[in-house]
């Protein structure tokens, strides 16, 4: 059973910011007074913006002398900062992970040992994050980190608006630069990497699922009217992962009552994805097969049958032979008649 429990009023204050695209949060200042604010996801024009700025950064940082990503593993690699067997460790948590997921799909349908598997996989999950985030941070500042944060800078100014009237905070991309409050500028532009990083998975799943949101889904596909208001190249991260797993989920909830699985384990998401990988699995293994068996078999034709209608136009009409029925028989008698008495 999934720990996760939101109360209506959060979840229905979650599905009102990813369906508007952004949210509304007070920043504090370097006096510590707060201003509100509306943070909105980057939509395509932004984000076309946002790689030319990243582009740019990432020459600069490049022609100063900054190393790249990779260039700075090799070297972490030379100093034996990063070693095969810290690599071969990670490689084997992954290796756990995927055995302990594999187990857990053979036990949804027997729950006794569900939840110490899924604790397991908790555990691991969090060495794995644990172990890849120290390796991150010993890749220090490189040229691609240089030019993510001028990325974010950009999407900072142009996502950064007036809560009521959707206006830019800073009209011009030069005010924003200029902004002397550099405190309030670092926490808006905190606000809006954690915008753009979107909404923790468990969560839109957790939406995704709940009645107060399915009842939009199925409205919306029933009706054929937008889901967000929006067309589809405008729709944020946030967006385009709640419309996943609102598919996800209604695939589930339209599976035939045999294969469905039971409510406790559709609101278990490791349990879950366990049952579907499991199903899925199997559905392909019967697949296999039947394809394997009509391959070995081949194709029957209506002459593999021993009941073959053959019409007077068919060429084989006088070459079948007939079984020994009443009206084979009419036929063939109507037939010899014909032939030894032709018409002139």
């Amino acid at each position: 059973m999934s720990h996760l429990e939101l109360a209506y009023d959060r979840v229905e204050s979650l599905i009102y910011e990813i369906s508007l695209g952004g949210k509304i949060k007070p920043v504090k200042n370097i006096m510590g007074r707060e201003t509100t604010l509306f943070f909105a996801h980057c939509n395509g024009l932004t984000k076309l913006h946002a790689d030319l700025a990243y582009e740019r950064a990432y020459n600069r940082a490049i022609a100063e002398g900054f190393l790249t990503i990779e260039e700075t593993s090799t070297l972490m690699r030379e100093k034996g900062i990063f070693t095969d067997e810290a690599d071969a460790e990670i490689e084997s948590i992954q290796s756990k992970i995927r055995g302990q997921e594999s187990y857990l799909s053979k036990l949804t349908r027997v729950p006794a040992r569900m939840e110490k598997t899924k604790e397991n996989i908790r555990i691991l999950r969090d060495t794995l994050y644990s172990k890849l985030s120290k390796k991150e941070e010993e890749l220090g500042l490189c040229a691609e980190r240089v030019a993510q944060e001028e990325r974010y800078l950009y999407i900072s100014w142009r996502g950064t608006r007036d809560p009521y009237t959707n206006e830019l905070f800073w009209p011009t991309q030069e005010s924003f630069d200029n902004e002397t409050d550099l405190v309030f500028r670092r926490n808006v532009f905190l606000e809006n990497v954690r915008l753009g990083s979107g909404v923790d998975v468990e969560i839109l799943r957790y939406i995704a699922r709940s009645n107060l949101w399915r009842i939009r889904y199925v409205t919306s596909l029933k009706t054929g009217e937008s889901l967000f208001g929006v067309p589809l190249p405008q729709y944020s991260v946030d967006q385009l992962a709640l419309a996943y797993w609102s598919h996800f989920y209604q695939s589930v909830y339209e599976m035939m009552p045999d294969d469905r699985p039971t409510d406790s384990i559709i609101e278990d998401d490791t349990a879950l994805d366990a049952y579907m990988k499991s199903y899925m699995e199997e559905q392909n293994r019967e697949a296999m097969s039947a394809r394997e068996s009509k391959q070995k078999g081949g194709v029957k034709s209506a002459w593999d049958h021993g009941e073959t209608l053959v019409m007077r136009s068919n060429p084989l009409w006088e070459d079948v032979e007939y079984s020994d029925t009443i009206e084979s028989m009419k036929n063939k008698k109507s037939t010899d008649l014909r032939a030894k008495n032709p018409k002139k």
